[in-house]
């Protein structure tokens, strides 16, 4: 299996970098690649690891265009990779090849190139930061180092997702005070990297996450779709749905000993519950779906040795690690899940250990297959908001050495509107179409980006003067009295 791992890894990869310079999703991407933008404003932000490209460029005026924000995403799951692995070999006494878990996990990371563009961004961090979380949490031999380990990832998370290193830190400290029973001193150890980096962004940068947080948290709390209970829905649904096919595959399990009886109950309830739950012309949750079921397949097989060991408790823990990563994500939980998976194929790959090593083989081949089905579906075939990538052939400068292949209209739309907005470094965009300032190398007034009404009339509450382009997903209020640049689908 190592061999057939690898394999696929350097093909999942290949596929990845042959797209690396193609195509460009102005919505979700658009706003990826300004906060990584080093001019960029980002007032009030709730997503506040731009602070961390800023340093950056200050220190060595490097600036991450979109093909270096998609190398960096590539690299960032390789190093994750790294973490699961020393995660999975410090809490299983059953010692496996670093080669099958390492590339086990590095292709459940690059799962997550099956939905939202293929630029890095707090999706993939967010993932990648758990990876690193787990490793250290899980250290057998404990010392303070771990702490200020454990609190370098959590600091680094209140910058990138703010809900999941809230949740991750309690969980944290249940570990650390309660099973771990450490002393008193590592709670300081666990918020020193946040002081010492909110320091240094003070200093350098004259702003940090308190400060923006502040402000962040009442624009957010003014979108519709971000009201607290709305938030907790779309993680519950996907809850309830993952836990509806893991409840019958069990059930039938449990019922059933005739394999061909189990087959044919199971595959209609799954069918139903696929189409059920697909509210999207993509088709990703069919697997998460397929994982939950397996999970309870091999829960069914699990003995009571295993169940008495300690790496039960992080089984359960990967169990929940992807709802509890989605808390506070806006989107069907069943859409982005499938950047989570790879907490579910690890668990999944851990129970295997009291089933036949073919069985751990097979599981490993199909998630292959999988990977490689959902990179080039999700890079190459149907790229998020956009056409299929070999359409993309036509080179368009952004920023100076920046370069990026487009569909010839898209080239067309962008020429046209370069004569029509004036000269000024910014430019103003709704809604959800960061990436056409951007592509016409300017950024954005006081935002990264502006989803729907709310949010721009908190920032511009007297309305806006100069040049705007304007799409219409939202309407405009009354005192937005300059004509807009009305831009039609990008595509």
């Amino acid at each position: 299996m190592p061999k057939f791992l690898l394999g696929a890894s350097i093909l999942a990869i290949a596929i990845v970098l042959a797209g690396i310079n193609r195509g460009f999703d102005v919505s979700d991407e658009g706003l990826y690649v300004l906060l990584a933008h080093p001019f960029q404003e980002n007032q009030g932000g709730i997503f506040n690891y731009d602070l961390f490209f800023k340093l950056i460029y200050e220190w060595t005026g490097i600036h991450f265009g979109i093909v270096g924000l998609r190398v960096l995403r590539l690299v960032f799951y390789a190093l994750g990779a790294c973490g699961l692995t020393s995660f999975y070999q410090s809490i299983n006494p059953q010692k496996s090849s670093f080669n099958k878990v390492y590339f086990l996990s590095f292709l459940g990371l690059l799962a997550g190139y099956g939905f939202l563009p293929a630029s890095l961004s707090y999706n993939h961090l967010t993932v990648v930061l758990t990876c690193f979380w787990l490793a250290f949490i899980a250290q057998p031999k404990w010392t303070w180092i771990n702490s200020i380990l454990i609190g370098l990832v959590l600091a680094v998370l209140v910058y990138v997702k703010v809900t999941t290193s809230i949740l991750l830190g309690g969980i944290s400290l249940i570990i650390i005070f309660w099973i771990q029973k450490r002393p008193w001193y590592h709670l300081l150890a666990l918020i020193l990297p946040f002081l010492v980096l909110e320091l240094i962004f003070h200093w350098t940068l004259g702003e940090n996450a308190i400060s923006r947080l502040s402000e962040g948290i009442a624009i957010q709390g003014s979108r519709g779709d971000y009201q607290f209970w709305i938030l907790i829905k779309h993680t519950l649904v996907g809850l309830l749905w993952s836990l509806l096919i893991f409840g019958a595959v069990w059930l039938v399990r449990r019922s059933l000993k005739n394999q061909f009886l189990q087959l044919a109950i199971v595959l209609p309830i799954f069918i139903f519950l696929f189409f059920k739950t697909k509210i999207t012309d993509e088709w990703n949750h069919f697997f998460l779906l397929l994982v939950a079921g397996i999970w309870a397949f091999t829960f069914n097989n699990l003995s009571s040795k295993s169940k008495r060991e300690r790496r039960l408790p992080w089984i359960v823990l990967l169990i929940f690690l992807p709802f509890i990563l989605h808390l506070g994500s806006n989107v069907y939980w069943l859409r982005l899940g499938i950047h989570y998976a790879v907490f579910w194929i690890l668990g999944i790959y851990l129970l295997l250990d009291d089933f036949p090593e073919k069985l751990k083989s097979w599981f490993g081949i199909g998630i292959s297959l999988m990977t490689l089905l959902l990179v080039f579906n999700g890079i190459w075939w149907h790229p998020f908001e956009q056409k299929s990538l070999w359409y993309a052939t036509q080179q368009w400068k952004y920023l100076p050495r920046k370069y990026i292949q487009l569909v010839p209209s898209q080239i067309e739309e962008l020429q046209k509107l370069k004569k029509e907005v004036g000269e000024e470094s910014q430019l103003l965009a709704a809604y959800r179409i960061s990436g056409i300032p951007y592509l016409l190398g300017r950024t954005m007034p006081k935002s990264p980006g502006f989803w729907d009404k709310a949010q721009l009339e908190y920032y511009f509450p007297q309305g806006y003067s100069k040049d705007m382009l304007y799409f219409p997903l939202d309407s405009l209020s009354g005192n937005f009295t300059n004509k807009p640049i009305l831009l039609q689908p990008f595509e």
